[in-house]
C-alpha cells in the first residue's frame, strides 16, 4: 500500500470516525424519549403553539374574508346560470 492510499484511507477512517462521535453526541444530548418534560418547557411549548394558533385563525379570516368578497359573487353567478338553464331544459319538456 502506498502512503497515498494510506493517507486516504487515514482520512477517511478519522472522518467516519468524526461523523460516528458527532452523530452518537448529538443522539445524547437530546436526552431520553420517556423523560417527562417539566413545567416551564410545557408552558413554553403551549405558549408558543398558542400563538401560532391564533396567527393562523387570523389568517384564515381573512382569507375567508377576501374569498367571501372576490368568489362568493362569481360562485352564486354560476349556480344561478346552471339553475336558469335546468329551468330552461324543464320548461321544453311541458306540454303546451
Amino acid at each position: 500500500m502506498s502512503i497515498v492510499h494510506f493517507q486516504w484511507f487515514a482520512a477517511r477512517c478519522l472522518l467516519l470516525t468524526a461523523a460516528a462521535t458527532a452523530s452518537a453526541l448529538f443522539l445524547l444530548s437530546c436526552g431520553s424519549q420517556s423523560t417527562p418534560l417539566d413545567a416551564d418547557t410545557r408552558t413554553r411549548i403551549d405558549s408558543i403553539a398558542n400563538a401560532q394558533i391564533a396567527k393562523a385563525q387570523v389568517e384564515h379570516d381573512s382569507l375567508c374574508k377576501a374569498a367571501q368578497i372576490t368568489q362568493l359573487p362569481h360562485l352564486v353567478d354560476s349556480i344561478k346560470k346552471i339553475r336558469i338553464h335546468e329551468i330552461e331544459e324543464q320548461l321544453k319538456t311541458v306540454p303546451k
